[in-house]
């Protein structure tokens, strides 16, 4: 959400997350990841139980809530949830391009623009491959795998996949294809963007 909070807030919208965590944890969350948007705590997980994505029968007994996205109108309109994306796993996300979708149909824009990332398979395994040293590939397990290092393999790989997903998704559902732009950071090739259209009647 890093990377899409500032065409959020240029769309004159406000971003706002909402975890299972104390205070004093979200200050040091927020200063590691250098995240420009405001962490609320909800520690007992009411807030989580009121939107309905607490998670219930979580494998370790955890007070955690399942990935939620939830768009709401300002005050002055009664604060109606205008969309939701409730995922079925804290692994399941809602990618991106697609909040900025429903953005702009809440928005009423007629004319509306989106892109995916799509990561290079050179990228998404240097990734796979930093969560641990000695590192692990897509099956490659060398020894034993650390804490959270299986988890977050599967969570990259999720990420990749709903990429691929949201290109055919839009291609199927009549967006036209503008353009196809390699991405970079610094010499390094991270894969391709592509930047979708459409106007709506």
């Amino acid at each position: 959400m890093r990377h899409t909070y500032w065409e959020i807030r240029g769309l004159g919208v406000e971003l706002i997350a909402v975890a299972n965590e104390e205070p004093e944890n979200h200050k040091e969350i927020r200063e590691r990841l250098d995240l420009p948007f405001m962490l609320l705590s909800d520690p007992d997980a009411a807030v989580a139980r009121d939107y309905g994505v607490y998670h219930e029968n979580e494998p370790r007994d955890r007070d955690i809530a399942r990935p939620g996205f939830f768009l709401i109108d300002s005050a002055e309109n009664g604060a109606r949830v205008l969309w939701e994306h409730v995922g079925p796993t804290t692994r399941h996300r809602v990618t991106p391009n697609r909040i900025i979708e429903e953005l702009l149909n809440a928005l009423g824009r007629k004319h509306q623009v989106v892109n995916v990332h799509v990561p290079s398979e050179t990228e998404l395994l240097r990734v796979i491959a930093s969560y641990q040293d000695p590192p692990v590939g897509h099956y490659r397990t060398p020894g034993e795998l650390q804490r959270g290092v299986g988890v977050e393999r599967e969570f990259t790989q999720q990420n990749a996949m709903a990429a691929f997903s949201e290109v055919h998704r839009l291609a199927e559902e009549g967006w036209t294809l503008v353009t196809v732009a390699p991405e970079f950071e610094g010499q390094r090739s991270t894969g391709h963007r592509y930047v979708f259209q459409r106007t709506v009647e």
